[in-house]
């Protein structure tokens, strides 16, 4: 996210990040049978990690090192297509240049590495230009952790962005979670919560859609729970306002990304030029219908979860007395916030209080245990429409993966420290 707005929050660890992406770019293109004649001008040191966006980019290079590092059957015979490497090389390249790119844009002209940075742009530049045949990864793309799936049309699009979604969230470990995070989420799901009453509605408006009377009252029962989830969503908003760890802004999480992306692909059908399509123009016919439908219960079940991972987020934050609540608040819990000091001066308190106690969140874990629930049962009757009830669904869990050892004399994975989600999904 702060890529794509054009922010880096501390110009001072700009050169030492893009020495990350560098060494990630080098490691990876080692795997792929190329090499970068200009020398990183530094390692960096394998204890450091940095949350800001090149150092998560060269966590991304590197995790696709590692995908490459297994050096199993499928990417032995991938491996040996020369126009699918020099493409391969071309696309991780073009990453790393855009990495560059945000270096460049530093407004310290005097940052030292500035005229290195020069001449490793202009060899990543002939790199990714050297794939002139421009017709994707061939065999490699298999290789990817997700690889892209054959979509015809927009409505395809929906399940496949509402799983990255759910992944996406599933990926954040909570001791890294802030409060605008989980207002962000609070939100996410109260607006595709909304979508997807507004999509009951209008497969119940449509003349075409050809439901029977079961399809009917399923489609009522899941608007009246999706209308309860809104409620107790509602609650979980408020309360964020009174249980802080940080003050108001932007969410810079992935799941924010996955969102918006998610987001895009659910107004491409519900919307064209001129608004809200209309019912018999979202639903023609009793096939859109059952598509529709389908993608209804895709997103409700990656709602569910993503839900479920925010509760227990919270859970973990009220443990670890991460959130801040108001003190006049924390004396119905415990007395021992009345406590005031004695002597002759009364000095100033903090309004504010840290506690780890459960029963100042006792409201808060009410509606999240709610909202939860309702989206459960909403999901539930979701799969009872699709017919999907008696098939067997995994979430995407966090994971450690330790790459194995690189098969080469030149290059070994020691502490790679990277850490991402089991794509189960």
């Amino acid at each position: 996210m702060s890529a794509q707005r054009g922010i880096y929050p501390d110009e001072s660890e700009v050169m030492g990040d893009w020495q990350a992406v560098l060494s990630a770019t080098k490691h990876h293109l080692h795997w792929l049978r190329g090499q970068l004649r200009t020398k990183p001008r530094g390692e960096p040191a394998p204890a450091e990690r940095s949350d800001n966006a090149l150092g998560r980019l060269a966590q991304a290079i590197g995790a696709g090192a590692d995908v490459l590092a297994v050096q199993d059957a499928a990417a032995a015979a991938a491996l040996e297509v020369s126009d699918d490497l020099i493409a391969a090389r071309a696309e991780v390249a073009a990453i790393a240049l855009m990495a560059a790119r945000v270096v460049v844009r530093n407004p310290r002209p005097r940052i030292p590495g500035r005229s290195h940075l020069r001449r490793v742009m202009q060899e990543l530049a002939q790199i990714a230009e050297a794939d002139v045949r421009r017709c994707g990864l061939g065999g490699l793309a298999d290789l990817a952790a997700g690889g892209p799936a054959a979509l015809d049309d927009g409505l395809s699009m929906v399940p496949v962005a509402a799983a990255r979604w759910e992944r996406a969230h599933a990926s954040v470990r909570p001791e890294t979670v802030l409060t605008r995070d989980l207002r962000s989420t609070t939100a996410q799901l109260r607006t595709v919560g909304g979508s997807l009453w507004h999509v009951a509605s209008q497969l119940l408006s449509s003349p075409s859609a050809g439901l029977d009377p079961d399809q009917r009252c399923g489609l009522g029962e899941l608007r009246s729970v999706l209308r309860d989830f809104e409620s107790s969503a509602g609650g979980v908003e408020r309360a964020w306002r009174r249980r802080l760890s940080d003050l108001s802004g932007l969410s810079e999480s992935p799941g924010e990304a996955a969102y918006l992306d998610l987001m895009r692909a659910v107004d491409g059908v519900l919307r064209d030029d001129r608004g809200l399509r209309a019912p018999h123009g979202l639903v023609p016919d009793r096939r859109a219908a059952v598509r529709l439908i389908d993608a209804v219960d895709e997103v409700l079940w990656s709602a569910e979860q993503v839900c479920r991972h925010q509760l227990d987020t919270v859970r973990w934050l009220i443990g670890a007395g991460r959130l801040f609540v108001p003190r006049h608040e924390a004396v119905h819990a415990d007395i021992y916030y009345l406590r005031r000091p004695t002597g002759g001066s009364r000095p100033l308190q903090a309004k504010w209080v840290l506690t780890h106690n459960a029963g100042c969140f006792d409201e808060l874990a009410a509606d999240l245990d709610e909202s939860a629930d309702r989206l459960k049962a909403a999901s539930r009757v979701a799969r009872g429409l699709a017919g999907t009830s008696a098939l067997s669904r995994r979430t995407a869990e966090t994971v450690a993966r330790i790459p194995q050892r690189c098969v080469g004399d030149s290059y070994r994975i020691e502490d790679p420290g990277q850490e991402f989600a089991d794509l189960v999904r």
